[in-house]
């Protein structure tokens, strides 16, 4: 059985996780979009795959650890929603970060097109046809 597009999905946070970003990279249609939730502060949203590098990259720098913990994984018609956990500590402020939220991934021929940040569960199974 060949590799599924949940497969992908779990195969970037594992990447994620163990600094990886250049198998995501490989993973990622050249024109990806990227959007933060516009809960978090300074959201944005980052367009191709030199802009989705560079912010993801960031995250390495402002953290001295990060890691994201994969819970419960849902195909829906218009994307596969990815509930998370993100835990992290602050390099400089040594605060630590506990949250919970999902990614909705849309995926082309293997290729994430574009990744959504959600803090509401219902919006992020809309947000997948669910």
């Amino acid at each position: 059985m060949g590799v599924t597009e949940v497969d992908i999905v779990r195969g970037g946070y594992e990447a994620f996780n163990r600094g990886d970003i250049d198998w995501m990279v490989e993973h990622m249609d050249p024109e990806i979009v990227w959007e933060d939730s516009a809960k978090v502060p300074d959201a944005r949203t980052y367009r191709g795959v030199d802009d989705v590098r560079r912010y993801l990259e960031s995250f390495f720098r402002h953290w001295d650890e990060i890691r994201y913990e994969l819970g419960e994984v849902s195909e829906g018609p218009d994307g596969i929603v990815a509930f998370v956990r993100l835990v992290a500590r602050g390099r400089a402020s040594g605060a630590s970060v506990d949250a919970s939220m999902a990614h909705v991934h849309e995926l082309r021929d293997g290729l994430a097109t574009r990744v959504r940040v959600y803090f509401d569960r219902g919006a992020a199974f809309e947000a997948a046809g669910l």
